[in-house]
């Protein structure tokens, strides 16, 4: 795939075209779809992060709507734009979420800036929906270290969460919300702010998924961080044992249950809900997470503990 340059007579009258990524004045689009952008450099991002996988439903989606047909054919047009652009923004936001947990920030961006595109168009500009984009933007404007646009994603987040009953909200997207704020405090050196976000967030996680569930465990993680960043050993240590176990109890049950179910005991729904103590199974992206932070603390210990230490093992 390539771009092609935008000539005056590909322009519409009125019509400012901007870059996907960044949103400056475009001058390339995209052979085979109706994307924009400023720079070869953005359209390889944006083609590698997310557009290879979603550029056929672009196409369908930023075409010209049919004013020809019955007001009933209309309609019907209308509710099939409506469930591909549900599931295009589905595919957004899964793909931008494997990227971070991989570390690849540049790449998480295009997903979240396409699905923030999509839930505006679904829900408006008031909207909870558009929360979870917002924090996407955030934890990987953190991780390419812009702390002053992951910061303006943070507060848009905070503000739009505010509007409603943190009932409402849910315990998962406070957890999401407090933990890029630590994320956040803690690259801007506010330790104290960072330690009482992480805090928060494995509050809101426990409530969400219970304290000793496999899903818990990143908050966990996050205050081991704060204390491993102070050179604070023992406080370091302890949180990542607690992740260590949740993991260790974790794996154990799934090998337990699956034996199980091998020799024709347990049904596979059954064995889901316990054994992770009933909030579910972890998908793709949730394992690679784990698999991170197991790999973490692991590299810590050798350096810290030494290899052949009883408590690196």
């Amino acid at each position: 795939m390539t771009t092609i340059p935008i000539t005056a007579l590909s322009r519409s009258k009125g019509v400012k075209l901007e870059c996907e990524i960044c949103g400056k004045p475009a001058c390339l689009k995209c052979s085979s779809c109706p994307t924009y952008y400023c720079s070869r450099e953005h359209f390889q991002t944006d083609w590698n992060g997310i557009l290879n996988l979603i550029a056929d439903d672009i196409n369908v989606l930023r075409s010209k709507p049919k004013l020809i047909g019955s007001e009933q054919e209309r309609h019907k047009r209308k509710e099939e734009l409506k469930a591909i652009r549900k599931e295009v923004l589905e595919l957004c936001v899964e793909t931008a979420h494997k990227y971070l947990i991989q570390g690849n920030f540049e790449l998480a961006v295009p997903g979240a800036l396409y699905g923030l595109k999509l839930a505006l168009e679904l829900h408006g500009n008031e909207a909870l929906e558009l929360v979870p984009s917002y924090l996407l933007l955030a934890e990987a404007n953190l991780g390419l270290h812009r702390l002053k646009v992951a910061e303006e994603f943070l507060s848009l987040a905070n503000w739009s969460l505010l509007k409603y009953p943190k009932e409402k909200a849910g315990h998962r997207v406070m957890s999401s919300l407090q933990r890029n704020f630590g994320r956040l405090y803690a690259a801007q050196r506010r330790h104290q702010e960072s330690l009482r976000a992480f805090a928060t967030d494995v509050y809101h996680s426990a409530r969400e998924y219970g304290p000793e569930d496999v899903k818990t465990a990143p908050s966990y993680f996050h205050m081991g961080r704060v204390f491993q960043s102070h050179h604070k050993v023992d406080q370091a240590q302890a949180f990542y044992d607690k992740v260590l176990n949740i993991y260790g109890t974790w794996l154990a049950t799934e090998r337990a249950l699956k034996e199980k179910e091998s020799s024709g005991g347990a049904p596979a729904s059954e064995s889901k809900a316990l054994a992770s103590g009933g909030s579910g199974t972890l998908g793709d992206v949730e394992l690679d997470e784990a698999v991170e932070i197991a790999g973490h603390i692991v590299e810590y210990r050798a350096k810290k503990l030494g290899v052949d230490s009883p408590s690196a093992k």
